[in-house]
């Protein structure tokens, strides 16, 4: 173990030399191929040596395994603490009398390799509890010959690290993805994944469907096939999710800010083992999704439980299919939860009554969400420049992040705009058609300022471009956009004087024509 190593240095520290010749063949002695060390794989002899050579890491090795991090890590944090406490030769001598004659190293033989699961979970569960992943690892590698074992723990280090260093929580969402993907049909099934999935895959029930319960060969080929190609692909989809600019796909980066991570799911579920197809079904499940979470939201049709289940339905339908079978499954899905949610048979998916009353209700992060993909979609037909998703969707800061603004300020001056009618004023008032975004905090102060005042405000180059297009110079000065509302047909206009019932119904409709250009 690691302390044996810190002891070493110590001993030689304190100059005992008789106790460096007690610990040392502890560390490192003769086996049947020579030298070798206690501890670890072949593949950590060198970090091994650099430790016992010098007490501290001292070299960079060409490759970044994480488990070799650690190691050096893990070292550091023993060799400060044992520094710390055992700062005298006596110190050091009591400590090392009782540590090697009162702390026992148990080494179990293990005949037969199908035990190597059972005890290595045994073992797991009288210490600190190892992460799932890490204990299906022991048990799926613990299954194969000593042999073998550095081949298919190659791949397994390179797939898994990499997930790792993006985020270590990735690599157990990874697992529950893949196996929902693959072999959940139902609510209750997918539930069964929720927590330790790396026992429930062996569960009689599932052992049926995965075999990888005492099954050499099905080991190896999900660790060479499956683990290699779709571990490969959520890495990918996780990383171009966070980009801006994706080459892959831009609706990757859409669901990521919604926090509709299940998009992943979907995603592993319709490609099968190395698809020749996977670009093609990344770029159209992404995008079907998008779509399929942005309508529901819009019509009034979303609920978070209905949700899930539409979801465990898709991923069955779709997995391994063609495209056409993915663009039907979620079209289908669609036309039918709004349906369900409206009580009524819904022919198209996108409808006038369903849109009209869709307010502040949707909540924060979509609303922002929404008028991004607005403000980009004129941007994007006006060559004209707008701020970047991140800030209009996430960034939460005083300078750069957005926050909802309400055009029409909670005032005895525009409740007369309503004849007064309390519940006309704050229905109209709070419809998307009233709302727009402004960026950073000092901005905050316009929220109940009247209309004119506001309009001044909303001149700044900061500003979305929906917001700007409530004011008449925006069209003098931005030619391209006239253009763009003849190509699109959208009745924008300037609203100068007053911003009424009437203006509020005219950008509740605008805004539907533009969802449907973009959603539809």
């Amino acid at each position: 173990m690691l302390g044996h190593y810190q002891l070493f240095h110590l001993a030689r520290g304190f100059s005992l030399d008789k106790r460096v010749e007690l610990i040392k063949p502890l560390v490192q002695g003769i086996g049947i191929e020579g030298t070798k060390f206690w501890m670890g794989w072949d593949n950590r002899k060198e970090v091994l040596q650099d430790l016992l050579e010098n007490g501290k890491r001292t070299k960079e090795l060409k490759h970044d395994d994480i488990s070799i991090t650690n190691l050096y890590n893990n070292y550091e944090v023993i060799n400060e603490m044992l520094e710390s406490y055992l700062s005298t030769p006596h110190k050091f001598e009591s400590f090392l009398l009782y540590f090697l004659t009162k702390v026992l190293l148990v080494e179990i033989q293990i005949d037969e390799s199908k035990d190597v699961p059972m005890v290595f979970e045994v073992i797991n569960d009288r210490g600190e509890r190892l992460q799932p992943y890490e204990v299906l690892k022991g048990k799926l590698l613990g299954q194969l010959d000593k042999t073998e074992v550095d081949n298919y723990n190659e791949t397994w280090d390179r797939r898994i690290h990499n997930i790792q260093r993006k985020d270590e929580t990735e690599v157990d969402k990874f697992f529950r993805f893949y196996f929902r993907s693959k072999f959940v049909d139902t609510h209750a099934e997918y539930r069964e994944f929720d927590g330790d999935y790396h026992r429930t895959i062996y569960l009689d029930k599932w052992n049926e469907k995965i075999q990888l319960k005492q099954n050499i060969e099905k080991v190896k080929y999900f660790v060479k096939g499956n683990l290699d190609y779709y571990a490969g692909l959520y890495l990918k989809l996780i990383q171009e999710s966070e980009k801006e600019n994706s080459e892959l796909s831009e609706h990757l980066l859409y669901n990521y800010l919604n926090d509709q991570d299940r998009q992943y799911l979907l995603v592993l579920s319709s490609c099968g083992l190395r698809d020749t197809q996977e670009t093609e079904k990344v770029k159209l499940v992404a995008k079907l999704f998008d779509r399929y979470f942005t309508i529901l939201q819009l019509t009034g049709s979303y609920d978070s439980n209905v949700l899930t289940e539409s979801i465990i339905k898709i991923n069955k339908e779709i997995r391994e299919n063609s495209i056409e079978d993915i663009k039907r499954v979620f079209d289908e899905q669609l036309i039918t939860d709004i349906s369900n949610a409206k009580g009524v048979e819904v022919k198209t998916p996108f409808e006038w009554g369903y849109f009209k009353d869709a307010s502040n209700r949707l909540g924060i992060r979509f609303i922002r969400y929404f008028f991004a993909r607005v403000d980009h979609f004129i941007a994007g037909n006006c060559d004209m420049q707008c701020e970047n998703y991140y800030n209009l969707v996430r960034n939460t800061g005083p300078v750069y992040g957005y926050h909802i603004e309400h055009i029409i300020a909670d005032n005895e001056e525009n409740r007369g705009l309503f004849d007064n009618d309390e519940e006309l004023f704050h229905q109209e008032r709070n419809r998307l058609g009233a709302l727009t975004l402004l960026r950073g905090r000092p901005n905050l102060s316009s929220g109940n300022e009247p209309y004119l005042k506001k309009l001044e405000t909303y001149s700044g180059k900061s500003n979305l471009l929906w917001t700007q297009s409530l004011r008449a110079d925006f069209y003098h000065s931005n030619p391209d956009f006239k253009e763009f509302m003849k190509k699109f047909d959208l009745n924008f206009r300037p609203y100068p004087n007053e911003f009424d019932r009437t203006a509020v119904d005219e950008r509740q409709r605008l805004l539907f024509a533009i969802a449907k250009i973009i959603w539809d």
